[in-house]
């Protein structure tokens, strides 16, 4: 987990990342003496609320690390996550001719669809932020969800981004507007762009969906569980 996953496969190297030695000080039920130690934690204790809303059979596993991010006085790139495979067509697919990422299709078919490969998530975070960029706010690994007004709360990121692993995501180009080798995703199946004639992202031109993407305001998820909540 985190579920059922193990997370925090790190990808670090001795002295950078998850594995920096520099001490710090316990902050917000974070127990971790070093700074690589807190944002393991703080890491875990996001992979766990996951954890806690995701059903799968399967193991999903999420390699991680941390590396020096566009970073500079004005603005930081705080991270990215994202699946590491995709796959249509396999035993369990609700669809055909639609990709799922690799850790959904693997929980939809009840077995592990890429067993020789070692993370279904890959997840990067900016190691620059508070130690040699400029940005003005910093992270902060506490585990109760109440940073500083000028710090930026790392598990609140790494719950985001982990959920463009799971599946929360569309295989778009966002450049052209072109479908993934031409078939469409699951979650773009549910997006769709209020006014636009057609309105649903399947059925659009490549040009209308480049539109759409940046369409404020009128680009919606239009999921059945989401609308009936």
């Amino acid at each position: 987990q985190c579920s059922n996953a193990r997370c925090g496969d790190r990808r670090d190297g001795p002295g950078e990342g998850f594995n920096d030695p520099r001490p710090v000080t316990p902050v917000g039920g974070n127990t971790g003496t070093t700074l690589g130690q807190q944002r393991l934690i703080a890491f875990q204790h996001a992979a766990n609320i996951w954890a806690g809303l995701v059903s799968s059979a399967v193991t999903i596993r999420v390699g991680a690390n941390f590396d020096p991010l566009p970073c500079n006085a004005t603005g930081a790139v705080l991270g990215a996550a994202g699946p590491t495979t995709v796959f249509r067509d396999f035993p369990g697919a609700p669809r055909p001719s639609t990709w799922y990422p690799g850790a959904l299709a693997s929980a939809l078919s009840g077995r592990d669809l890429d067993a020789g490969h070692d993370d279904d998530i890959g997840a990067t975070f900016n190691s620059a932020i508070g130690t040699t960029c400029a940005f003005p706010r910093v992270w902060y690994y506490g585990l109760d969800g109440n940073p500083p007004a000028s710090q930026i709360d790392f598990v609140s990121v790494v719950v985001h981004e982990l959920g463009h692993g799971l599946g929360f995501l569309t295989f778009i180009d966002v450049s052209s507007g072109a479908k993934f080798f031409g078939f469409n995703d699951t979650f773009m199946l549910n997006l769709e762009g209020h006014g636009a004639s057609p309105s649903d992202f399947p059925s659009m031109t490549d040009a209308q969906r480049v539109a759409a993407s940046t369409d404020t305001g009128n680009l919606h998820w239009v999921g059945t569980n989401v609308e009936a909540a």
